[in-house]
């Protein structure tokens, strides 16, 4: 029983310290945008899915200084050490009005900045 409560801890620990979290700063005109859903998409999806919502492997939406946090677990790493992903945004007409690529390694925090037409 007590090994299995160290392998737990031990197996927290390294989640914690494998993830990794991107934050997506949303701006208009120089203004940063409060609650503006945003979409985070593997890189390594065709351009075809990029502009398709269902297929987001995230979405967040953003907070009152604009940013939207987006905490990737070690799960996500489980084969690689850095993770590329497409960050976009839609207008009321479900037409991208923002998009911007991102690149993370474990453990790293990453801001972009993604400006809106």
């Amino acid at each position: 029983m007590i090994a299995v409560l160290f392998g737990a801890m031990a197996l927290t620990g390294c989640m914690k310290e494998d993830a990794a979290t991107i934050n997506v700063k949303v701006m208009k005109n120089g203004k940063a945008v409060a609650g503006e859903m945003v979409y985070l998409y593997r890189a390594d999806l065709g351009e075809s899915f990029l502009t398709n919502k269902i297929h987001a492997d995230k979405k967040a939406a953003t907070d009152d200084q604009g940013v939207a946090e987006f905490k990737l677990a070690s799960l996500d790493f489980a084969a690689v050490t850095t993770l590329s992903y497409i960050v976009e945004t839609f207008d009321s007409k479900e037409v991208v009005n923002g998009k911007t690529a991102v690149s993370v390694n474990k453990g790293q925090t990453k801001d972009v900045t993604l400006t809106q037409r």
